[in-house]
């Protein structure tokens, strides 16, 4: 990955239960927030969008907060995190481990301080076969079978991610691939689909079992591949970042219901922001490269 996610996403959220030009009576002294936005990857730098929660409610665009201090404290000390103007986020300058915990504490005069505690999930022991042509894909033809297998931690509730991408030569680009969900694990009502063709998934059916996930690639997608054809991205990502696009779908849910006439109650978006908005996610990931 590692894209964070982009803020805009949540205050569209917001936005839809405000679109009156008179605002409500209870949001006259409402006091503006700040938005974190980041999605940590173990041994990865961390990248963390800043905005206003001031678009949720009025008619302006969201905006990168550039003049925060961001501070980011371990076992080890504590770093600061400078804005990149390119690119619109702040940006550490060290990578952090699996298992590893860190708090992240924001500052601004014009706004309350925020802060948030996570905690990388475990090392993910993973592993991955594919037999070529080894299944039978959506339309009926032989299709590579790929298969990743990894144990889960028993007594806890894990949460998981799982991508599936095939390397395009003529690109020189890894494209996801939108699979057939058969395993129950996969169900729909068991998993999230993300708009990267992530699929999220919880260890309800297999807690502390060691789990194969199998998936069949669509015939003849790699026939013409001479080196890697296929990658598969296992990640065991923390419980807030898995709530977080729990109520992202539910809130999705309940706006398409809503154009079908119905009434249904407010979806407050998950957050694990103290005296804030937005999320901070961690997650540990594996690459399986499958030639």
């Amino acid at each position: 990955m590692n894209k964070f996610i982009i803020g805009i996403l949540f205050l569209n959220c917001l936005s839809g239960c405000f679109t009156d030009s008179i605002k409500p009576n209870e949001l006259l002294d409402y006091q503006h927030r700040m938005v974190v936005n980041a999605v940590a990857t173990a041994g990865e730098l961390v990248l963390l969008e800043l905005t206003s929660s001031e678009p949720a409610i009025d008619s302006t665009l969201p905006m990168a907060i550039e003049d925060a201090i961001i501070e980011i404290t371990t076992l080890g000390g504590v770093e600061s995190m400078p804005y990149d103007i390119f690119n619109e986020y702040y940006k550490s300058s060290s990578s952090f481990v699996a298992g590893e915990s860190i708090n992240i504490k924001v500052s601004h005069p014009s706004f309350p301080n925020v802060s948030s505690t996570i905690s990388f999930p475990k090392a993910i022991n993973s592993s991955g076969i594919m037999i070529e042509d080894g299944g039978i894909d959506t339309g009926g033809l032989a299709g590579d079978l790929l298969q990743v297998s990894f144990k889960d931690q028993g007594g806890i509730n894990n949460y998981y991610k799982i991508r599936v991408s095939y390397l395009n030569q003529t690109l020189g680009q890894w494209i996801p691939i939108n699979f057939d969900k058969k395993d129950p694990s996969l169900a729909d009502y068991n998993s999230y689909l993300l708009n990267d063709a992530g699929v999220l998934f919880s260890d309800e059916l297999f807690d502390g079992q060691t789990k194969t996930i199998s998936i069949v690639a669509p015939s003849g997608i790699v026939a013409s591949n001479t080196g890697d054809k296929y990658k598969i991205e296992l990640s065991s990502i923390s419980t807030d970042l898995y709530k977080y696009y729990n109520s992202l779908q539910r809130a999705r849910d309940a706006k398409a219901n809503g154009f079908q006439g119905s009434f249904n109650n407010a979806v407050v978006i998950h957050s694990n922001i103290s005296s804030g908005l937005g999320i901070l996610g961690a997650q540990t990931k594996h690459d399986i490269i499958l030639k």
